[in-house]
């Protein structure tokens, strides 16, 4: 049931809409005010659906009831009756909070439709989106790894956080190959022939859904939802990777699924600078073996961040496969890029191999 509030300075108009309201189906009206003042004060105390509003009303006029209920009742959709030419007031009345603007004598149709849709306010509460942008366990993550040379072991951590992840949150996770080209997700993960691939979805991008890109995901044992890069051996650019077409990917997926994580090559293009761009967290992979490493480290940090491309509160910097044969220290690396080492894994080179020889997560293990 839609509960209105209406007022009206003309009995006339005020007795039509009263007996329109009252034979629609689903529509009870609750309220009928004298004054814009007592008006606010019922929207406020009795939390009404929808409240219809006339501009000339005295004590407060219809526009100032709309600021007033606005204020302190956000969820009461607010309809502005007036005379005037809606396209010269529409600016004001949305600036005061009115939903909608109505002639009084509007037909029957379009002010049964116009309370209707105003009255749907409420229902964006139940939806998924509104509790993923207002409820902080709800809040999609998105997520980049990357690192300033290959070899460092960033795509076995990627697969292996999507996989810890998935089996925390079941089916809320996917992970992106963002490799057009040798990329190693769809080993790691034993995935065969892969349904399809971020280069396969590219032609696409104009009729991009979740339909069509949920067609292209593996789901691995583990819930896991994985975006193989490229199903070919055809070379492909980067470039064909167009930052349009994954800023609708990046959309898509973060819309219906919690966490998005992507496996980004070291080589920075427009598309992947895009990518960290829209992240919440980036993990800069790295590791102490050689000096070119941290000083490649330090070269991608400097890009990435005093380019402006990223803030740095966003950036993690973690270290891989640290052992006690390392030439450099925890320390060398954070005097190197002037950032604290966040997080350290150690090296078990045996485990990692075996791991993704098997195509078997190390992290879907049950033990």
């Amino acid at each position: 049931m839609i509960n209105v509030i209406l007022t009206e300075p003309a009995p006339d108009i005020v007795e039509g809409l009263k007996s329109l309201l009252g034979v629609t189906d689903g529509i009870e009206l609750i309220g009928l005010p004298q004054d814009g003042l007592e008006a606010a004060q019922m929207a406020i105390q009795m939390q009404p659906d929808v409240l219809l509003v006339h501009e000339n009303l005295p004590a407060a006029d219809g526009y100032e009831v709309c600021r007033l209920v606005k204020m302190a009742a956000p969820e009461v959709g607010c309809i502005l009756l007036t005379a005037g030419q809606r396209s010269l007031i529409a600016n004001e009345a949305m600036i005061a909070g009115a939903n909608a603007v109505l002639p009084p004598l509007s037909d029957a149709k379009a002010v049964i439709e116009t309370i209707q849709a105003c009255a749907g306010r409420r229902e964006i509460r139940q939806t998924e989106a509104y509790g993923a942008v207002t409820d902080p366990t709800k809040m999609p993550i998105t997520v980049g790894l990357i690192s300033a040379k290959d070899g460092v072991g960033k795509t076995t951590l990627a697969v292996n956080l999507a996989v810890l992840l998935a089996k925390q949150f079941p089916g809320s996770v996917v992970l992106a190959d963002m490799y057009a080209q040798l990329g190693d997700v769809s080993l790691m993960l034993n995935m065969g022939v892969p349904p399809g691939s971020l280069v396969d979805l590219a032609p696409y991008a104009d009729e991009l859904d979740i339909q069509l890109v949920n067609s292209h995901l593996y789901t691995h044992s583990s819930s896991l939802r994985a975006l193989s890069g490229s199903t070919g051996l055809e070379p492909v650019p980067l470039n064909a990777l167009s930052v349009p077409y994954l800023a609708l990917l990046l959309g898509i997926l973060r819309r219906n699924y919690r966490f998005t994580l992507y496996d980004l090559p070291s080589t920075l293009w427009d598309g992947g600078l895009y990518i960290l761009s829209r992240c919440q967290l980036i993990l800069v992979v790295t590791n102490l073996f050689e000096l070119t490493t941290i000083r490649d480290t330090n070269s991608l940090l400097r890009i990435i961040i005093d380019g402006g491309y990223v803030s740095q509160t966003n950036v993690k910097l973690l270290v891989n496969r640290t052992s006690s044969k390392d030439r450099f220290s925890i320390s060398d690396l954070e005097e190197a890029t002037n950032m604290k080492v966040e997080f350290s894994l150690p090296n078990d080179t045996e485990t990692a191999i075996a791991s993704a020889n098997r195509g078997e997560p190390f992290m879907n293990r049950s033990s």
